[in-house]
């Protein structure tokens, strides 16, 4: 096959026209290796992944000893959720003898779902041979075994209980097994017993005590403010049911496989991550869960149509329809659909059940938008829709958020009130009484306790650069420029690429002479300052600052 060096500037220029490529050629010729494989790379730069998977499967098919497009393959295809391309193209590297060492378990899963419990057996020790995740086999030996009806499901898991990495899936798996087994009292004494159980452990045990007839008891696990269990609590209050059903191997190792992707994003092996939550959604389509990792990790891999893709596989009435709603929402403002974002929001605003978090969003997407005034309404809405009787940890980040919105707006006197009142209902929230203290310090109203306020904020959180870099603009508003200096170094050495920061360093360094220092400190500003600032910033550099060009 023919060999490209693909260039980052030959890429750059493909994206933009690698959808159209493929009808330009079905009116000319047809496209050659070299043409398919430029596309391909241009398709994945841009986060295509069906153009990507489609021109992979061409390639592989004229060039099945080509390790390098196998390989490729392989890879694209598990994260864009084509199974068969990612099958097709791990039987022609085990052919080969370059297996990744995650193509055992993409055919583990298979074998899962075809019920072929011996040809899932026998991955296993392939697994542990490839090391990285031998760490799940006690698990998947656990399930194999319930789902073949072979063996000991408890007796197979047992190793994981002091395993190093696997003890800590150990108890969760522990207690699922037991409710899929049918040993539902001991599974949710389990589940009650974990002091972080998971609103996917919750919902287990309150589907199969309320399928047992336990009615009360399975409420007791849909208690709380989590979203997840809030709807699901929602739906068996209106006499709904929890579809959740352990019966088949595959739901509880899509569970597993979900948790570890989400635990090996923590440790910024992302590309890792979402091989495994897309094997998840593999092993059960119907795992809500594994959907909303899927879509988490295609979202920071940059690929938000595939992440928006994903989270169509949650349906309106599951207990995490809101949390993908959620989802759906940022990833299309991270996609720059902003419009998009708040329609969506609108819709979820407008049903009869709308909650105050609905309405908040409205106001989070408007002031995405650039529409202050706007999303002041809608918080000044989810406040009314939460009532007198929310909690205090409920209504403060309303009240800040409402603040802070009528302070873009231009109404500082409303503003003040609403900041008060977020400061009233939380004075021990470092976010609440930096924005509180800043805001009277940047009309230089009220010095004393607006520094008052940003010293308590600076105590909750000392390492802040924010924080840091208000403290240090209050001393030398009052006066103290030599005292400011080492705090807004501080603050600029933990947020470099901070304009704010950078602007009133450079303020400082004016004021003590160091004018050097003081430009290169506002060029930094410039590079990502908004425009509204940056005239200001420019003047300063140009010139010299006045009052007028102060930073506020």
């Amino acid at each position: 096959m023919m060999r490209l060096r693909v260039t980052q500037t030959l890429l750059a220029l493909l994206v933009a026209t690698a959808g159209a490529g493929a009808a330009c050629a079905a009116q000319t010729r047809e496209p050659s290796d070299a043409e398919r494989y430029v596309r391909m790379r241009a398709a994945s730069t841009a986060g295509d992944l069906q153009t990507t998977t489609s021109e992979l499967s061409v390639l592989l098919a004229r060039d099945p000893g080509s390790d390098m497009i196998a390989q490729r393959a392989f890879r694209e295809a598990i994260v864009a959720g084509d199974k068969a391309l990612a099958l097709k193209a791990a039987r022609m590297l085990e052919q080969q003898g370059t297996l990744p060492v995650d193509g055992p378990l993409l055919y583990v899963v298979d074998a899962l779902q075809a019920k072929d419990w011996k040809r899932a057996s026998a991955e296993m020790e392939r697994i542990e041979a490839g090391k990285l995740f031998a760490f799940m086999t006690p698990v998947l030996r656990a399930w194999i075994a319930f789902g073949s009806r072979q063996g000991d499901p408890l007796a197979a898991l047992e190793p994981a209980r002091q395993s190093g990495l696997a003890s800590a899936y150990f108890p969760g798996q522990h207690a699922v097994l037991l409710l899929a087994m049918g040993r539902v009292e001991e599974g949710a004494a389990e589940v009650a017993a974990l002091p972080n159980a998971g609103s996917r452990l919750r919902l287990a045990a309150a589907a199969a005590l309320l399928k047992a007839g336990r009615a009360e008891q399975g409420r007791t696990f849909l208690d709380g403010g989590d979203p997840v269990i809030e709807a699901a609590r929602a739906r068996v209050a209106a006499g709904g049911r929890i579809e959740l059903d352990y019966s088949g191997a595959g739901t509880g190792v899509s569970d597993l496989l979900t948790q570890v992707a989400i635990d090996f994003n923590r440790q910024r092996l992302t590309p890792v991550a979402t091989m495994l939550a897309r094997l998840a959604t593999f092993a059960d389509p119907g795992n809500s869960g594994g959907w909303i990792a899927t879509a988490n990790l295609l979202g920071f891999g940059k690929r938000p149509d595939a992440a928006l893709a994903a989270l169509d596989h949650i349906g309106a009435d599951d207990p995490y329809a809101g949390t993908a709603e959620r989802l759906r929402i940022a990833l299309l403002i991270d996609k720059g659909d902003k419009a998009g974002a708040l329609a969506v929001a609108n819709v979820a605003a407008s049903r009869p059940e709308a909650g105050f978090n609905d309405w908040a969003r409205v106001g989070e997407v408007q002031m995405a938008l650039d529409q202050p005034r706007l999303a002041a309404v809608a918080f000044e809405k989810a406040i009314a829709v939460a009532g007198p009787n929310v909690t205090a940890d409920d209504a403060w980040p309303l009240w800040l958020q409402r603040g802070a919105a009528l302070e873009e707006g231009g109404d500082w006197p409303a503003a003040k009130v609403a900041l008060a009142r977020a400061y009233a209902l939380a004075p021990d929230q470092a976010v609440v009484l930096n924005h509180f203290g800043y805001s009277m310090l940047a009309r230089r109203e009220d010095l004393p306790q607006a520094i008052k306020l940003i010293e308590g904020a600076s105590r909750l959180r000392p390492d802040d650069a924010a924080i840091t870099d208000s403290l240090g603009w209050a001393k030398f508003v009052s006066g103290d420029a030599p005292g400011a200096v080492a705090l807004l170094e501080r603050a600029s050495a933990g947020e470099p690429g901070e304009p704010t920061i950078n602007e009133h360093l450079g303020d400082v360094y004016w004021a003590l002479g160091r004018r050097i220092e003081a430009r290169y400190a506002w060029r930094a500003a410039l590079v990502t300052a908004e425009a509204r600032d940056a005239e200001r910033i420019r003047s300063k550099i140009e010139t010299a600052p006045t009052p007028a060009t102060a930073a506020p």
